[in-house]
């Protein structure tokens, strides 16, 4: 056995690879951004679904089509769901470019 410290012996070759992997482009009139409220609760078009606790804080894309919502981080898709309402779905401050408030 060699000496490798506990950390890196279970440590999978799989993190190297996740970082390298560029995120597609997610602009259009499909794709929206939302960040992810302290509960882990996303907000489209007044339908609230929650993505995890875990993501609090992060910026979310939501693919939106005619029947469904996809939820993204990174590239990590967390949920899929049926869209409640139809019709178009606001962007208020696109892409995450709301003014800051001091």
């Amino acid at each position: 056995m060699t000496l490798l410290t506990p950390e890196s012996r279970c440590r999978s070759g799989g993190e190297e690879v996740r970082h390298q992997l560029r995120h597609p482009e997610r602009n259009g009139e499909q794709w929206i951004r939302r960040k992810v409220a302290s509960n882990g609760v996303v907000s489209v078009d007044y339908q609230q679904v929650s993505v995890g606790r875990n993501y609090a804080g992060s910026a979310c894309d939501v693919l939106v089509t005619d029947g469904l919502l996809q939820f993204w981080v990174g590239s990590e898709l967390l949920k899929t769901v049926a869209r409640t309402s139809n019709g178009t779905v606001r962007k208020l401050h696109a892409d995450g470019t709301a003014p800051r408030r001091r």
